[in-house]
């Protein structure tokens, strides 16, 4: 005596995979069918019927019989694995769309990037060199590398002569050099923390 959709599927909620196989064979078609008509490639097509028949066999529990065919039942699911396949599709396009929008360096542009990664890993220590330094050495080197004047202007902010601040100023480098030497280098590639640590 052959077995209702809705035998099957209880039968397939208990566990029995010969039910799931009779109910899979007796509806596979028209499930390729729907897919068929509704999907653009054959990936799709084998996509949406697996996941339809997966689908239900994680719903088989919940089947309530009204005419005992579960055909509609099944087509139902297939149509939201369909609907939900779309907007996967469509976010993942969206991704694609935004990652072709994100700018490329020009080659002067990928230098400055370079620079600026190399001087970030340096802060550190040039920070702990530049704390040895005694207070007026340091302003003199501050004065020129980050505010841009030259040593002569430099020297006349602190009250040297431009003689006395270019003589300064070739002492302190020399320190500063011998000071950095003496540290350890920096990690040339740091670990990067990850958003969710």
């Amino acid at each position: 005596m052959t077995r209702t959709d809705g035998e099957l599927l209880a039968a397939a909620a208990q566990g029995d995979g010969a039910a799931f196989g009779c109910f899979y064979r007796r509806h596979e078609q028209r499930v390729l069918a729907y897919a068929v008509s509704h999907c653009i490639g054959a990936s799709d097509v084998a996509d949406l019927v697996a996941e339809t028949f997966l689908q239900a066999l994680v719903s088989a529990g919940r089947f309530r019989p009204t005419d005992g065919n579960a055909l509609p039942w099944l087509l139902g699911i297939s149509r939201h694995v369909l609907a939900r396949q779309r907007r996967s599709f469509i976010r993942r396009q969206r991704l694609v769309d935004q990652l072709s929008a994100v700018p490329a360096f020009t080659p002067d542009e990928a230098s400055a990037v370079d620079a600026a990664i190399d001087a970030a890993r340096l802060a550190p220590t040039l920070t702990t060199a530049l704390s040895g330094l005694p207070a007026k050495d340091r302003e003199l080197l501050l004065l020129i590398a980050r505010d841009g004047l030259d040593p002569a202007q430099a020297g006349a902010a602190l009250g040297m002569t431009p003689n006395a601040a270019s003589v300064r100023l070739s002492r302190v480098r020399k320190r500063l050099q011998g000071i950095l030497t003496d540290l350890p280098a920096p990690d040339p590639h740091p670990e990067v923390p990850h958003a969710h640590d």
